[in-house]
This record gives C-alpha cells, structure tokens and sequence, in this order.
C-alpha cells in the first residue's frame, strides 16, 4: 500500500510513476524502462531485505539515476548508503516527499 500511495502522490504532482511491491518486480522494472530517471526505494523491501541490492544495481548499472530511500533507520545504518542519494527518514509527509524527489532530480543534474 505504501507504493501505491507514493506512486500517487507523485502521479499527481505530474511525474510517470512506476510502483513496485517486491524487490524482484523493482528489479524487472529498473530494466525495463531504460528512461527511468529517478528511483524511490525503501532500503529495505519488505520481507525481502534487498532494497539495498537494488540500489547498488543502480548505482553500478545507471549511475546518473536519482535515487531517494526511504528508511526508518538513519544513513549510517544502510551501508554503504550511496553518497548521492537522498534520504527521506519515515514516517514523511506528502510534502516531504515532493521536495525530497526534488533533490534528487537535481542531485541528478549535477551528476
């Protein structure tokens, strides 16, 4: 449900959203839309505990892909946390979101 949500959110504030629930279905994802420019990740997927992998995947495989991550746990807790990915700490607000996606877009630019 909190993909949905976020994918709303962001569908609404006008960007493409692509949500996915398991690490599998974010990896599938990740290759199959060669113009993705932003991910939103939760550093751990839930029940899966890979969204790590994901992230270095990215980083490994399209380093000029903005990422945030979503965590309850702070940075230093996710190593190695990307250094140019943005943190967004839970819970967050609608907010929070749009301006966290902001700067990683803009993180992105200067990538």
């Amino acid at each position: 449900m909190v993909a949905e949500t976020i994918a709303m959110v962001l569908d609404d504030a006008g960007y493409a959203a692509h949500p996915t629930v398991t690490y599998r279905d974010a990896k599938r994802a990740f290759h199959e839309l060669p113009e993705l420019a932003l991910l939103v990740i939760h550093a751990d997927t839930p029940g899966e505990r890979r969204g790590r992998m994901l992230l270095q995947a990215a980083l490994r495989e399209r380093p000029s892909t903005g990422m945030v991550v979503i965590s309850s746990r702070l940075p230093e807790d996710l190593e190695p946390f990307p250094r140019t990915a943005v943190f967004l700490e839970k819970p967050f607000d609608r907010a929070q979101l749009l301006e966290a996606v902001e700067r990683a877009r803009a993180s992105r630019a200067y990538a």
